[in-house]
């Protein structure tokens, strides 16, 4: 039996299944990043209408919240497993937004395309990286079952347009591992935000495809 929340900095509402995923400080960060990001590239793109994809939307938290941001014509959101992407398409339907966000209940593997931009909150614990919750929703969209990290941004990179961006929300534990696919797939990091939470910090990265590699890497704390 789930729950409705009301989401009240964009004036949507979300139903939560109280078996399945709970909204996560990491959805909530990564979501505040990609608003603040096309605030400030509202110039630049104000005459192009973008269509940015979500690798691993869930219940639909991330997608409502930037569903808001003008210069994105539309958000493709993926979600893999068939009871989660039954509430995601719920969502899209309470809060009317039938045209702004296309749910798609596919692998991401199995997804064709090109795409401006990609953002994901993906699954990033190992397997053997503790007990595997007995929920097996929560066990795909938090452990690396279905999508590794590695495979992710094979995904992100065969995904996005020339110059593309993404946009990924990682602890500070698979950090390295994510530098070292991105760097393996030839793609850039434009950006850091550094996020303190609990006893670790949540990370985003926000890189590109193609173009030449930054000297310098932006890098903020919070």
């Amino acid at each position: 039996m789930g729950y409705v929340e009301i989401l009240e900095s964009v004036d949507k509402k979300i139903i939560v299944e109280e078996k399945g995923l709970k909204i996560t400080e990491d959805a909530l960060l990564l979501s505040n990043f990609l608003r603040k990001y096309f605030s400030k590239k509202n110039k630049d793109l104000k005459n192009k209408k973008s269509v940015i994809l979500e690798i691993g939307a869930g219940q639909g938290i991330m997608s409502l919240l930037i569903s808001e941001i003008d210069v994105l014509e539309k958000i493709i959101a993926v979600e893999v497993q068939k009871d989660v992407y039954e509430i995601l398409e719920k969502n899209i339907e309470i809060n009317n937004l039938n045209k702004k966000i296309i749910p798609l209940n596919k692998n991401i593997k199995n997804i064709n395309g090109k795409y401006d931009f990609i953002f994901s909150n993906p699954p990033y614990k190992k397997i053997n990286s503790g007990k595997l919750s007995k929920n097996k929703s929560e066990c795909i969209s938090k452990y690396e079952i279905l999508l590794t990290l590695e495979e992710l941004f094979k995904e992100i990179r065969r995904l996005l347009n020339n110059h593309g961006e993404f946009f990924v929300i990682v602890p500070n534990s698979r950090l390295n591992d994510v530098f070292k696919y991105i760097y393996e797939n030839n793609m850039n990091i434009l950006s850091i935000e550094i996020n303190r939470y609990k006893k670790m910090d949540l990370v985003i990265v926000n890189g590109k495809k193609g173009g030449k590699i930054k000297s310098e890497i932006k890098i903020d704390f919070f």
